[in-house]
């Protein structure tokens, strides 16, 4: 489809600018208005269905589109009860699969209820960045196709099954987030502090505890201090200077919103650096993908990425499933004016086994 890498363009900047948005909110007042991940979600939606139009089943396109306006409904309204949204949005992901076959409907709730569940185990803080990462599992149910990027570190099979958009952001994101504790480390350094809590944790005055950005880890409680868990809790405080005590142990608040936006503008624009682990060895590994060698398997990965956002597990209607990968390399070859024997492509690539089906009208 002429427009598809067209729609991908779009919601792509469209989310840059928003993410971009809700950063500088998180950075200057520690909250963001959830209107910004209304917005990713509505469009990443409405974008995605009309790409998938024509190239998936319609059955699949209207399950993932009400599977995940259901979900966005959920994250969003506290009139939508959890109870209710996650088993509806499951039952009609699994009656699509059921009569589909169609893989890529399982990936954006199943990405969603991850970050769900890191939200309520406490593994991610922020109501805000679980919502950012939730909405872009809702928004981006594959990578953006777009022409000439990423610049570097390609997505690639299998591994994009685990580290998929949102995913690739929050690991860029958590690996941003070293930098400031690198430097909170070196600040403690100079000041003498060594040990537990280095890189995550510093002394400050009370009084400047009240008009910061963090979480305490202290306070006053049967006549000594105690060590507890991340709190703003201006009552500790209260207690601490009540009992003559003027400086307080504390954590900073993350703006996580932002990382995960510089997260998101260095997956869509370099790659996840990630995916260079999962080339394959020989020459040509290590290089960016457009100087890899041309008969590799990333070189194909690359060319014809597209092929895999669709990949169900029987064949259903028009769409002819490929019996293993080597047989799909063998037709984009094919398409290209050569015509390698089956034999020398399974030589060539002997652990590239799988079942896939190349979008119509690539």
């Amino acid at each position: 489809m002429w427009y598809a890498s067209l729609l991908w363009s779009l919601l792509t900047a469209f989310t840059a600018a928003v993410l971009i948005s809700a950063g500088a909110w998180d950075v200057r007042i520690r909250h963001v208005p959830d209107w910004h991940w209304a917005a990713v979600s509505a469009a990443g939606i409405a974008c995605a269905s009309m790409i998938w139009l024509g190239s998936a089943p319609d059955v699949s396109v209207a399950a993932y589109a009400v599977s995940s306006a259901v979900l966005a409904a959920y994250m969003l309204s506290e009139k939508v009860p959890g109870a209710v949204a996650l088993p509806l949005a499951a039952a009609v992901v699994a009656g699509a699969y059921a009569e589909t076959g169609c893989a890529a409907l399982l990936g954006p709730p199943a990405a969603f209820a991850a970050f769900l569940c890191m939200y309520v185990s406490g593994l991610i803080r922020g109501g805000a960045d679980a919502k950012a990462l939730m909405s872009l599992s809702l928004a981006f149910p594959a990578y953006p196709a777009i022409s000439g990027l990423p610049l570097y570190w390609a997505p690639s099979w299998p591994a994009s099954l685990v580290l998929c958009l949102p995913v690739s952001v929050l690991s860029l994101a958590a690996m941003f987030t070293a930098a400031p504790m690198l430097l909170l480390g070196v600040c403690n350094a100079f000041r003498g502090t060594s040990g537990r809590g280095m890189f995550t944790e510093f002394v400050m005055p009370t009084d400047k505890a009240r008009a910061s950005f963090v979480w305490t880890l202290e306070d006053h409680m049967g006549g000594r201090v105690v060590r507890t868990a991340p709190s703003e809790d201006p009552g500790a405080l209260d207690r601490l200077e009540e009992a003559g005590i003027r400086t307080v142990r504390a954590t900073p608040m993350v703006p996580f919103v932002a990382f995960i936006a510089a997260g998101f503008l260095a997956t869509a624009v370099l790659g996840n650096p990630l995916f260079a682990l999962f080339r394959e060895k020989g020459p040509g590994c290590g290089r960016l993908p457009d100087l890899v060698r041309p008969d590799t398997g990333l070189a194909f990965v690359n060319r014809y990425k597209n092929y895999w956002m669709y990949i169900p597990s029987s064949s259903h209607g028009n769409n002819h499933v490929f019996e293993n990968r080597l047989t799909m390399f063998s037709l984009c070859l094919q398409h290209e004016h050569l015509s390698p024997s089956r034999e020398t492509m399974s030589t060539r690539y002997p652990s590239l086994l799988m079942t896939a089906v190349p979008h119509s009208g690539q």
